[in-house]
């Protein structure tokens, strides 16, 4: 399992440049890794900017990428906060009438195949996103 650490928002490129490697190097598809991108970046932003307030804090990301698919770890020191009760965001509602926000626990919900929270001892976020390779079509074969 392949491990990155960060501290600060600044960060955020050799951490998705991290997340590509572990991709790549595991051999996974273009749209697998986008989702994982993707997912890990919403994730570590709002880590930074609304658990630790902007000022930045440890985290952890651990990568466990191969044939069945890609298992990202991700764990803070920022105060508890589970973002499967962050409230789904109303897209039905007109723009001008939406809240500012929301969407990024929402589209990590939506790229991922689970998301999961645990508190971390003794203080802390533990969360694991995971995210399976789409199965293989089976060969044509002609007769």
């Amino acid at each position: 399992m392949n491990e990155f650490r960060a501290t600060a928002m600044a960060d955020l490129h050799t951490l998705t440049a991290f997340v590509d490697a572990a991709c790549a190097e595991a051999g996974v598809g273009e749209d697998v890794a986008f989702a994982v991108r993707l997912a890990v970046e919403e994730a570590f932003t709002n880590i930074m900017e609304h658990g630790y307030g902007g000022d930045g804090g440890p985290v952890a990301v651990a990568i466990d990428a191969g044939a069945h698919g890609v298992r990202v770890v991700i764990r803070d020191e920022a105060p508890a906060f589970d973002p499967l009760h962050a409230p789904a965001p109303d897209l039905d509602a007109a723009l001008e009438e939406r809240e500012p926000g929301g969407l990024g626990w929402h589209l990590v919900r939506q790229v991922m195949d689970t998301v999961e929270h645990e508190p971390a001892t003794p203080r802390g976020n533990v969360l694991t996103l995971t995210k399976r390779l789409p199965a293989a079509a089976p060969e044509h074969q002609e007769g």
